[in-house]
């Protein structure tokens, strides 16, 4: 009987605790806590990552900048004697239809002094 006296009293103490209750200010405090170990952590993380990034970043930097290199220095080589090309072609076009013109009006020249000599005989 006193082994259950004794029990019924230290269980008795051991749930005294659990009857207290939470109040606001405790419930606050406990959010605040909680929030700064968040930030603490999205900090570290943010900043983890952003170490890890911009090592990727760094370690592409140079082969795109050599392949952006080799791509100008292609299309330079490619585009020049194109647009040196075009602009000889249509020089030469602006040439022609000049001459084309002056060929016409000798035709029509030579048409009227066909027609005249054909009248006059």
């Amino acid at each position: 009987m006193k082994t259950i006296l004794a029990l019924s009293i230290l269980f008795c103490v051991i749930a005294l605790p659990v009857l207290g209750e939470l109040t606001e200010a405790d419930l606050n405090q406990i959010r605040l806590i909680v929030k700064e170990e968040i930030k603490k952590e999205i900090t570290s993380a943010e900043k983890h990552i952003n170490e890890h990034t911009d090592v990727k970043i760094d370690s592409l930097k140079t082969p795109f900048a050599w392949l952006i290199g080799i791509l100008v220095a292609l299309i330079a080589l490619i585009g020049i004697p194109l647009v040196v090309v075009t602009i000889i072609v249509g020089w030469r076009s602006v040439k022609d239809n000049s001459q084309e013109k002056i060929n016409r009006e000798l035709r029509e020249e030579i048409e009227a002094l066909k027609q005249q000599r054909v009248v006059n005989r």
